[in-house]
């Protein structure tokens, strides 16, 4: 979204032209270029996974064959029966890097789409610029990412305080020690190293799901080129809620995670549907939570959108009201020339375009995401959790089921 000359009506600089904000750059990023783990001004997602997983995961292993719990007397004294970290760390963070790649280019696209379908007007071009520069400014700067830091070493201490004083079992994490149970060195290493980085880059998203919501407050704060009429029922602005969809790779990532947890538990504690059943609530309120995350952003446009859809009714009812009037006393009160028939005549063609227009502004959204866009995220939320059915139930069973469905 940097772009040193912004194109006219008439000239369209190509996506290439403007910085790819949303997938490169901040300390973090220009960090791990210092160190070598990411090449060139790339990415370099599987650098990266790699070298995560030789920080976070390789160190557990390593700890865990030396504290003996690599395969312990339980499923839950197993580091290597541990599901849920395998999705954490060889899924949920990779994936999060890989963000950069899916999510970056969909959202930096939307945000051409301001100026490349002239939604911006040339004379408000150097207030799109000071936008973006805002952008930079708030991905570049060092104290977010300082504070996410701070942020994940004290809520990983928490976390550990709470799961040390809620130990009654132990765990690969964890050691008895006459009648108590302390952290292990694994889990010093997993609560004070591994499950800070996770959370330091997860921050980072989220700050900058927040800097793209600022610039969208701000694009909607100009006088855009929007028409309640637009053919994408949300006022020219359905790109946005296309563009969203992206994010539910993060979604996707997090429900890895949860459902590697319920598959131990169904394969190593008996848990069974009854028991998923009684989770029910909770993953609503999840679902709920995700939809909120991925789309709440664009609820900043809703003011912008309700205005245009206003003023449109109010615009297109007082033209249909005229038009409907003079089509009535033409046409059905006899003020028409001799011998002209409405077999052929535009004003019927006139009648149903105009009829037709008003009914795409009666129906436009003043939120830039429809069903299909919500549905969509849900759908990929809860694909991780598709796996559960064969563990749940027998191989003939979801065959049957499926073909059930087919036909």
């Amino acid at each position: 979204m940097d772009v040193q000359e912004y194109p006219g009506p008439t000239d369209r600089a190509p996506a290439q032209q403007f910085e790819p904000i949303f997938e490169l750059g901040g300390p973090a990023y220009r960090l791990m270029q210092r160190i070598g783990i990411i090449k060139g001004s790339g990415p370099s997602i599987g650098r990266r996974s790699i070298a995560f997983i030789a920080i976070t995961w390789l160190p557990l292993l390593l700890l865990s064959i030396w504290q003996g719990s690599v395969i312990g007397p339980t499923p839950r004294s197993s580091f290597l029966l541990d599901f849920a970290t395998y999705a954490r760390f060889f899924l949920a963070v990779p994936l999060i890097f890989a963000a950069e790649s899916v999510v970056g280019p969909q959202i930096r696209q939307a945000g051409l789409r301001f100026v490349q379908s002239d939604i911006v007007r040339p004379e408000d071009y150097p207030a799109f610029a000071r936008a973006v520069a805002r952008v930079r400014r708030r991905r570049d700067a060092a104290l977010p990412e300082i504070l996410f830091l701070i942020g994940a070493l004290i809520g990983a201490w928490f976390l550990a305080i709470e799961t040390w004083g809620g130990l009654d079992v132990e765990t690969w994490h964890s050691m008895a020690t006459g009648q108590t149970v302390r952290l292990a060195p694994a889990g010093i290493w997993y609560y004070f190293v591994a499950i800070p980085l996770v959370q330091f880059f997860s921050f980072r998203w989220v700050w900058r799901l927040v800097i793209w919501t600022l610039f969208l407050w701000e694009m909607s704060r100009l006088p855009l080129n929007l028409s309640a009429t637009h053919a994408d029922m949300a006022g020219g602005l359905g790109f946005l809620g296309v563009a969203h969809v992206s994010l539910s790779i993060f979604p996707f990532a997090v429900s890895s995670v949860f459902a590697a947890e319920l598959a131990f538990r169904i394969v190593f504690e008996s848990a069974d549907s009854a028991a998923l059943r009684s989770m029910a609530p909770l993953l609503i309120t999840y679902l709920v939570f995700i939809e909120l995350a991925i789309f709440g952003p664009l609820l900043v446009v809703v003011p912008l959108l309700a205005g245009i859809r206003r003023r449109g009714l109010r615009a297109y009812g007082m033209l249909v009201q005229r038009h409907n009037q003079l089509f009535h006393d033409k046409w059905i009160n006899g003020n028409r020339q001799a011998g002209e028939l409405p077999l052929g005549s535009p004003d019927m063609s006139s009648l149903i375009d105009l009829a037709s227009s008003f009914d795409i502004v009666r129906r436009m959204s003043v939120f830039p995401a429809g069903r299909r866009q919500l549905i969509q995220v849900t759908v990929i939320a809860c694909l991780p959790a598709v796996p559960l059915v064969f563990l749940l139930l027998p191989f003939a069973e979801v065959l049957k089921l499926l073909v059930g469905i087919i036909i």
